[in-house]
């Protein structure tokens, strides 16, 4: 199984990847996502392959980077509009002075998520109490 925490940076600082070209199809499958939901990352501009012909996309190492962080990024529902900031961070800072910045950015959403699990529970609580006072049917 994937495990994106080990593709957020450069992947080569971190883990070997072939510093070779990539297609589409074999990125999908190592991060386990749609080719719709790359063109879709394209599209917004978080990644930018190169291009041979009208529909080949060639995707080099730090594409490769970009998406593993694009993909944990998503994991945690991040939006997509977070996650444009998050690149331009790396990209200005660099991938090691950008690791604090994004640890920053996971706490931040660990702590929004936490709140909206809070609000999630508390809806549950008041549609079981909701549920409680309906006549039963039967």
């Amino acid at each position: 199984m994937y495990a994106p925490h080990r593709d957020l940076f450069v992947t080569s600082e971190l883990m070997p990847v072939e510093n070779r070209p990539y297609q589409i199809g074999e990125l999908a499958e190592k991060f386990g996502i749609t080719l719709r939901t790359i063109r879709f990352y394209e599209q917004k501009g978080l990644i930018k392959p190169r291009r041979i012909g009208a529909n080949m996309r060639i995707f080099g190492v730090d594409d490769v980077a970009r998406l593993g962080l694009i993909v944990t990024c998503r994991r945690f529902r991040f939006p997509v509009e977070a996650i444009a900031e998050l690149l331009a961070d790396r990209d200005t800072l660099g991938p090691v002075a950008f690791q604090p910045r994004f640890a920053e950015a996971l706490a931040h959403r660990r702590a929004a998520l936490t709140a909206e699990i809070a609000e999630l529970e508390q809806a549950c609580h008041e549609l079981d109490g909701f549920l409680n006072d309906m006549p039963q049917q039967g």
